[in-house]
């Protein structure tokens, strides 16, 4: 009797270490799913952070805009500070406009708010 009672003890002793053991686990590999998904976000954000120029017009008409985890900026004053990236894809609104931006060979092409494609390149 005391020895079934021992082995019962024994266990319900190791079903908690096992428990303890999944759960510390799971909390480690969710953790580091998170820190990979932060490193992955900071490498794509670093693709878009600068000023960027128009590339292709006339020198009085070159547009620049810059880009900081701020916000959307334009002579040094905040356009917004609402935007979207997605490693691929710029979009922000400014006013009644929206912009809209396709990241292609190192350059910012804009699709949106324009009756052309305008290149801006990293300066």
């Amino acid at each position: 009797m005391k020895l079934q009672r021992f082995w019962v003890e024994q266990c319900q002793y190791g079903r908690w270490i096992i428990i303890v053991v999944i759960t510390v686990i799971v909390f480690g590999i969710g953790s580091l799913q998170l820190q990979t998904t932060i490193d992955q976000h900071q490498q794509r954000m670093q693709q878009v952070i600068g000023e960027w120029q128009e590339q292709g017009v006339a020198p009085d008409k070159v547009e620049t805009f810059e880009v900081r985890q701020q916000g959307i900026y334009r002579q040094g004053r905040l356009l917004t500070s609402n935007y979207s990236w997605n490693g691929t894809q710029l979009r922000y609104q400014f006013g009644d406009q929206i912009y809209s931006y396709r990241y292609q060979d190192n350059a910012l092409i804009r699709y949106q708010s324009t009756h052309y494609n305008a290149v801006f390149e990293r300066q």
